[in-house]
C-alpha cells in the first residue's frame, strides 16, 4: 500500500517536474518570441507599410487612369467636330453625358468663358484653374478643393479642345474626392489606422479614411497638427516633409503623439500635382496585444497554447487576406480586368499536374481580327475599350465553365474545363460573334468586331497541355488563312488538311 502511494507520489512529482518544464519552456519561448518578433517587426515595418501603399497607389492611380480616358474621349469628340456656338455645344454635350460616372461636364472657350453650372464658374475662375487650364497643352487636374455651392470636396480635370489643328479651348470634367477616398480604403487596414491625402508645399491635407480623430473628408493644415508629434531618434517632422517635397524614396518617419507610437509613410498619386497618400500606423496595438499574451501564458500553460495557436490563427489570416489582395493585382491584366498569362500558365499547369480530375476540356485561342487597323482607325483609347468589352464578353460567355486570360495585344486564351460538348461551345461561339458585332464604343459609336479562333479537346486532341495549345493554335491559323472571321476544331481542320492532301495525290 505504502509502495503504491509513494508510487503515486513518485508519479505525480515526476509528472509536476514535467509541467513546470514545459510551463518554464513555454515562457522562455514567449520571451524569446516577444523579443524576436519585436526585432522583427522593426525590420519588417517599412517593407509592409510601403507594400500597403503600393496597393492603395496602384488602386488610386487606376482611377485616375479611368477618369482620365474619360475627358481624352470628351476632347478627341469635340476635337472631330466643328464647333460654332460653345453655349450650344455645351448644351449637347451635357445632355449627351447625363448617365456618365462622373458628377458634371462643361466648356471653357477660348475667350476663357466657362460653361458650366454658377458654382463651377465660381470655383474655376476664383481658384484660377480656368486660367491654368488654358495654359496647359495636355490634361490638367486641379488640387483638391471645396465646391463654393454644395461645400463637398472636388477635383476637376480639364483637356485641350483643337478646331482646325488649333487650341480653340478646353472640356471639364469634376468629381467628387469621394470616389478617390473610397478607393484609397483597403480592408488590410486596421480600424486604428488613419489615410490622408497631403501637399507638402501647402501644407493642406484631407482625410480619407480615419482612427475617429477625424472624420473623412475634413481638411487640415500640417501647422496645426506638427507641434504635437514627437519624431523619434530626433529624425525632424519637417525633414520628413521635405523629404516628401523632394519624391524621395525615404519615405518614413516614426513619432509619438498623444503618447501613441506611430509609422507614417507617403507615396506620390500620378495623377495629382504635389499630392501624396499618407499612411498612419499605430504600433502600440501589437506590442500591447503581446504583453497580454506573456502575462497570460505565465498564469497557466494551457492559456499559452490556445492563446498561441489563437495569435497563428489571426496573423495568418490577416496575412492570408493581405497576399489575397496582392496576389489579385498581380494574377490579372490590368485593362482588361481578367486573367494574365502568367497566371493562366500557373492555373494551367496545376490543374493538369492531376489528370484524374480532367475530363473532357476544351483549349480555346481567340483573337481579334485586324485589330491594329482599329487602333490605326479610331485611336488607342478606342482598341482599350475593344479590348475591355471583349475580355467582359468572353467572361459572361464561359462564366462557371471556363477560364479567360488575355495572353498580350488582342490574343485571349480560353480552357474551358466544364465538359461541354463541342455542339455547346458552337453555340457560344456564336453568340461570342453576334455580342461582338453589336460592340459600341463608349460615345455611341458602332464597332463591329469579328474573330478568329482554333479549338482543341482534351484528351481527344492531345493529353499534354503544351500539345493542347499546338492543336489549337494549329485550329487558329488555319481559320485565319481561310479568310477569318470564323472558327474551328482542331480534329475538322485535321480531317480537312488529309483530304486535301489525297485530292493532290488524285
Amino acid at each position: 500500500m505504502n509502495e503504491t502511494n509513494n508510487g503515486r507520489k513518485g508519479k505525480l512529482s515526476s509528472n509536476s517536474r514535467i509541467y513546470i518544464v514545459y510551463l518554464a519552456f513555454c515562457i522562455a519561448v514567449l520571451i524569446f518570441s516577444s523579443v524576436l518578433m519585436s526585432r522583427l517587426i522593426s525590420s519588417n515595418t517599412s517593407s509592409q507599410i510601403n507594400n500597403i501603399l503600393s496597393l492603395m497607389s496602384e488602386k488610386v492611380n487606376t482611377s485616375f487612369e479611368m477618369m482620365t480616358n474619360y475627358i481624352k474621349q470628351a476632347s478627341d469628340m469635340l476635337s472631330a467636330r466643328s464647333i460654332d456656338s460653345w453655349e450650344q455645344c455645351y448644351d449637347e454635350l451635357r445632355r449627351s453625358t447625363a448617365d456618365m460616372p462622373y458628377e458634371s461636364i462643361g466648356l471653357i472657350a477660348p475667350d476663357g468663358t466657362v460653361y458650366g453650372t454658377a458654382g463651377e464658374k465660381l470655383d474655376l475662375e476664383r481658384r484660377g484653374f480656368a486660367r491654368a487650364a488654358r495654359r496647359s497643352r495636355g490634361i490638367y487636374i486641379t488640387e483638391p478643393y471645396r465646391s463654393s455651392v454644395t461645400g463637398a470636396n472636388m477635383i476637376t480635370m480639364t483637356a485641350p479642345v483643337y478646331q482646325n489643328g488649333e487650341r480653340a479651348g478646353s472640356v471639364f470634367i469634376s468629381y467628387y474626392l469621394e470616389t478617390v477616398q473610397n478607393l484609397a480604403y483597403t480592408n488590410i487596414l486596421s480600424e486604428k489606422t488613419s489615410v490622408v491625402l497631403m501637399n507638402p508645399f501647402s501644407g493642406n491635407f484631407v482625410t480619407c479614411s480615419s482612427d475617429g480623430t477625424s472624420p473623412p473628408g475634413t481638411w487640415s493644415n500640417i501647422r496645426l497638427t506638427k507641434a504635437s508629434i514627437e519624431p523619434h531618434r530626433g529624425y525632424s517632422y519637417d525633414h520628413w516633409i521635405e523629404k516628401m517635397r523632394s519624391k524621395s524614396p525615404e519615405n518614413i518617419i516614426n513619432f509619438k503623439q498623444d503618447g501613441i507610437n506611430y509609422t507614417q509613410a507617403f507615396v506620390k498619386i500620378d495623377g495629382m500635382e504635389n499630392w501624396n497618400i499618407v499612411i498612419r500606423i499605430p504600433m502600440t496595438e501589437l506590442s500591447d496585444t503581446m504583453q497580454l499574451f506573456t502575462l497570460g501564458i505565465i498564469t497557466t500553460a494551457a492559456i499559452l497554447v490556445l492563446a498561441t495557436l489563437l495569435v497563428a490563427a489571426l496573423v495568418y489570416t490577416k496575412e492570408l487576406r493581405r497576399s489575397i489582395d496582392l496576389q489579385t493585382l498581380s494574377d490579372h491584366d490590368p485593362l482588361t480586368k481578367v486573367m494574365n498569362r502568367r497566371a493562366f500558365e500557373t492555373r494551367l499547369d496545376t490543374m493538369f499536374l492531376d489528370k484524374s480530375q480532367l475530363g473532357r476540356c476544351t483549349f480555346i485561342f481567340f483573337d481579334i481580327d485586324y485589330f491594329k487597323d482599329v487602333n490605326d482607325t479610331y485611336g488607342h483609347d478606342a482598341g482599350d475599350t475593344v479590348l475591355y468589352k471583349t475580355a467582359q464578353i468572353l467572361s459572361n460567355a464561359f462564366e462557371g465553365t471556363g477560364i479567360v486570360a488575355r495572353i498580350g495585344g488582342d490574343e485571349f486564351n480560353v480552357f474551358v474545363y466544364k465538359p461541354l460538348d463541342a455542339s455547346d461551345i458552337d453555340n457560344i461561339m456564336a453568340q461570342i460573334r453576334v455580342q461582338l458585332k453589336e460592340l459600341h464604343l463608349d460615345g455611341g459609336r458602332l464597332l463591329p468586331i469579328t474573330f478568329s479562333s482554333g479549338l482543341a479537346i482534351y484528351p481527344h486532341d492531345a493529353s499534354e497541355l503544351a500539345e493542347l495549345k499546338k492543336c489549337a493554335d494549329t485550329a487558329l491559323y488555319w481559320v485565319k488563312d481561310s479568310g477569318r472571321n470564323d472558327h474551328a476544331w482542331y480534329m475538322d481542320t485535321k480531317e480537312a488538311a488529309k483530304n486535301k492532301a489525297n485530292n493532290k495525290k488524285e
